[in-house]
């Protein structure tokens, strides 16, 4: 998909740096042939993680734990259209704001090839100090990783 000056429901498409295409399986259906709701969750968690090794972030099994210890605080999503058994999908990521120790993460999911928008979703996740597991400042390396991908300032000034 092209979506370079495209608009979807009043969304700037073009503002959506990172994609993750998928297929829908049959263990992620009920007998109705659409997707389980947790299922679109298990699909933005993946979105997100390929999102942060997309910003050329070493991932191991310790990213998550010593370096970038991100929690989720809150995720709203609507729920707009089914996605079916075996249909393709698309998943948009980009973080749109950083403050000092949380961020947010903006995404929608698209049915492909049609283009149709099944879901948009909103995450605010909080960077904890991998000992106290209080929350902490994100550093400038992570802002400036963020904001070339992103092409926006999230540097703290």
């Amino acid at each position: 998909m092209n979506a370079k000056d495209q608009t979807l429901n009043g969304i700037e498409l073009d503002k959506f740096h990172h994609r993750l295409s998928g297929r829908v399986k049959t263990f992620e259906v009920d007998r109705q042939n659409i997707v389980h709701n947790i299922i679109y969750l298990y699909w933005l968690e993946e979105a997100r993680v390929e999102y942060v090794r997309a910003l050329g972030i070493p991932m191991d099994e310790r990213t998550f734990i010593d370096t970038y210890r991100f929690v989720i605080a809150k995720t709203e999503i609507n729920y707009i259209a089914p996605a079916l058994f075996d249909s393709h999908y698309e998943v948009l990521t980009r973080i749109s704001h950083i403050g000092t120790s949380s961020f947010i993460f903006d995404q929608l999911i698209l049915s492909i090839p049609e283009n149709r928008l099944l879901l948009t979703a909103q995450s605010v996740l909080v960077q904890l100090h991998p000992i106290t597991h209080e929350s902490m400042p994100i550093d400038n390396a992570y802002r400036a990783l963020v904001g070339s991908f992103e092409q926006l300032d999230f540097m703290q000034g």
